[in-house]
């Protein structure tokens, strides 16, 4: 075909061969049916996506196992805590936490009450939590207080000579031997002893001796530290001078040195809502517990040590005081969730941070001349629900 041929054809119209004929427009509407979803991936990247949703589920599968590893070690560790750590609170204490507005805590409480100059009598009250409430437990006679993985009974024991006399000895879980007071009344010793302090580990005690081991009048009063075993009853019989000879100074309870070096007599007495150290007045004679209050306070605190487990009050006084306009102590637990607050006529158990109309506040009635030695704290669950069970059991075997 020639050029004028060509042109003689586009002037006539179309090309003479169909361009867009049956065959490209069912290519086209099968195209259209059934569209193509993208090109195939390479298989590299087939095998590496699958890989890498295995390795995904490792990871869940490792973590998952880790996460439990770690928990039932929590658990284990948890059951292996002694009775001393308690109080020491599992969780960060939220104010705005719901769970920490609702007692969830329990209380041990050891009231001394003197009877004259000489002799007192002691007794334990118990307050715990029960639902999203407090209530009391029961109370017993002598201080009961945990060491260790345990509770001691710390007992007022007459002398076996009737001549008025009292002595302080600790019994594990309570238990009494009476050889042992045996033993200790065949001496011609005569001595009287007040519980002025009962804390984590170690106790304060007022030792007035009448009468030496040789029956010669001494009358003379100190003030001894000692940790609780060296109450215990098998001890004293094996050493009557027991107290004395194993007291320890304020720098061996602390674990520090002083700035005035060592305080070999020193006693914990309640001053300004705390408990204060306080440095022993070399004395003549006999003194009693009033005089002690007087001695010069120490400077050094005391709180979150091994002689005093409680934190600061976690209260302003004015705070104290609209709880209880005539309050004149006050004491809270490590997770601030119950104010124990003192007058002169009672104790009062308070959930304070709840509203007031669901407080429900537990009220010990204080005796004249009664005054606390010992606020022992629980906060972990295991551990409140070991006190009520325990208390629940010891109390009434000594009731019988």
């Amino acid at each position: 075909m020639n050029d004028k041929d060509l042109f003689e054809q586009l002037r006539s119209g179309p090309f003479s061969r169909d361009g867009f004929d049956e065959n490209l427009r069912r290519k086209i509407n099968d195209n259209l049916a059934n569209p193509r979803r993208g090109a195939k991936r390479p298989s590299f990247l087939r095998i590496s996506a699958i890989g890498a949703s295995f390795l995904l589920i490792a990871v869940v599968v490792v973590a998952l196992w880790a996460w439990d590893g770690w928990a039932t070690m929590g658990k284990t560790e948890e059951l292996a805590i002694p009775t001393s750590r308690a109080s020491e609170s599992g969780a960060v204490a939220d104010e705005d936490d719901e769970a920490n507005r609702v007692p969830h805590s329990a209380v041990v409480i050891g009231l001394r009450k003197d009877e004259s100059s000489a002799r007192s009598s002691y007794r334990t009250v118990v307050v715990a939590s029960e639902g999203d409430r407090l209530q009391t437990v029961g109370s017993g006679e002598g201080i009961w207080m945990p060491y260790e993985q345990d509770f001691w009974q710390i007992a007022a024991e007459d002398d076996t000579l009737g001549k008025g006399d009292q002595e302080l000895f600790a019994y594990l879980k309570g238990v009494k031997k009476k050889a042992d007071l045996q033993k200790q009344g065949d001496s011609r010793l005569r001595r009287t002893e007040k519980l002025l302090y009962a804390g984590d580990h170690y106790v304060v005690t007022l030792q007035t001796t009448n009468v030496d081991e040789k029956g010669n009048s001494v009358g003379r009063s100190e003030v001894l530290v000692n940790l609780l075993p060296t109450l215990a009853s098998t001890n004293r019989a094996a050493n009557l001078n027991a107290l004395a000879a194993e007291n320890v100074s304020l720098n061996e309870a602390l674990g520090v040195d002083l700035p005035a070096g060592t305080v070999d007599r020193w006693a914990v007495v309640r001053e300004n809502n705390a408990w204060m150290a306080k440095q022993a007045i070399r004395a003549n004679g006999t003194f009693d517990v009033e005089q002690v209050r007087q001695w010069p306070t120490i400077d050094v605190p005391l709180e979150s040590t091994n002689v005093v487990k409680d934190k600061p009050l976690a209260l302003d006084w004015e705070e104290v005081k609209r709880l209880e306009p005539d309050a004149v102590d006050a004491f809270t637990s490590q997770d601030g969730d119950v104010a124990l607050i003192v007058s002169n006529d009672q104790i009062q158990l308070v959930p304070y941070r709840l509203p007031e109309s669901e407080r429900n506040p537990v009220t010990i009635d204080l005796d004249r001349n009664e005054s606390i030695v010992m606020v022992q704290w629980a906060i972990q669950e295991k551990y409140v629900e070991n006190w009520k069970k325990w208390f629940t059991e010891w109390f009434a075997d000594s009731s019988r």
